[in-house]
């Protein structure tokens, strides 16, 4: 059967088309910073009205196999991804949508699906790792003591004081939390997935939750807003310490059961098990790891904006 392809909807000067295989090749396909032409206020405003077209189809469900959208501002364009082979009816008239002004769009063709990052795993009751009691970012957290369990990531203490946080897709999965020796760690009292990707779980009496991140150099002191080229790092219960730098911001990503609007996209590499797992800037804590590609990178996170 011949392969299917996306059929051109406007004339190939509207269209920019990049086979996409991995981190080098999406650089590569990025226009030269001295190339790229400067988007003005008016540019801007055209492309956050396109996006938001994008994302309420998206939320009614009809992106088909568009995985993900952000404006870029340096490229002066709205950068559409999706999968190869999209015959389909509904992504064909997603992409229509997305190239309906000459122009404004670049679409790229991405090898891999993006999914969120948590993971399915046996329960680690009894295997105690660390002194009961005390929780880090970055450590392991598990939906239950026995059998198959999901896990996830603990993200930044004391964000909101007094509670933890991890992804919103894992509050969504599982209310009840515990550490890798099966101790009780808490309950998720606030979250939000799909729209956000961010949970706040309060912990039973005697935690003590310290402002530090396994494998980070310095405690977190304090929280930001990631920036556009900033050298970030994150930890995830799977893939230990990954380190990369911010790609785009305002990210809306399609994961299979939902839309997830305003994530921040990174280099960093990660897997299954990471979601929820800190990201930061040295002393800074910027977001939580929601999802990304099946081979590790790119990475999308949370933003601390809940």
């Amino acid at each position: 059967m011949p392969r299917k392809v996306l059929r051109p909807l406007l004339p190939a000067a509207a269209l920019v088309l990049t086979a996409a295989l991995g981190p080098a090749a999406a650089a590569a396909a990025a226009p030269a910073a001295e190339d790229a032409p400067r988007c003005g206020a008016a540019e801007l405003s055209r492309l956050d009205g396109l996006k938001s077209d994008l994302d309420a189809r998206a939320e009614a469900g009809t992106a088909g196999r568009a995985q993900y959208w952000y404006v870029d501002p340096q490229a002066c364009r709205l950068a559409v991804t999706v999968l190869p082979d999209n015959g389909d009816g509904r992504t064909e008239d997603f992409v229509g949508a997305a190239l309906a002004t000459p122009g404004l769009t670049q679409l790229t063709e991405v090898a891999e699906p993006v999914g969120r990052r948590i993971a399915l795993a046996p329960a680690t009751a009894g295997q105690v790792v660390r002194a009961p009691g005390t929780l880090h970012g970055g450590s392991a957290i598990y939906s239950g003591t026995s059998g198959l369990v999901y896990r996830c990531t603990n993200g930044f203490n004391n964000y909101r004081p007094g509670t933890t946080t991890t992804a919103g897709h894992c509050g969504h999965a599982a209310k009840t939390w515990y550490d890798a020796g099966g101790n009780r760690l808490g309950t998720v009292t606030d979250w939000r997935y799909p729209g956000a990707d961010w949970s706040v779980i309060t912990p039973v009496s005697g935690w003590t939750l310290p402002d530090y991140v396994l494998g980070a150099a310095k405690p977190i002191s304090g929280f930001g807003k990631a920036a556009l080229g900033e050298a970030v790092c994150g930890r995830g219960s799977t893939s230990g310490t990954s380190c990369g730098q911010v790609t785009a911001l305002n990210v809306t990503v399609n994961y299979p059961d939902g839309v997830v609007r305003g994530l921040v996209r990174s280099s960093q590499s990660g897997g299954e098990g990471d979601s929820g797992g800190p990201v930061y800037d040295g002393a800074t804590g910027l977001g939580l790891i929601s999802g990304g590609a099946s081979s590790g990178s790119p990475t999308f996170f949370q933003p601390l904006n809940f």
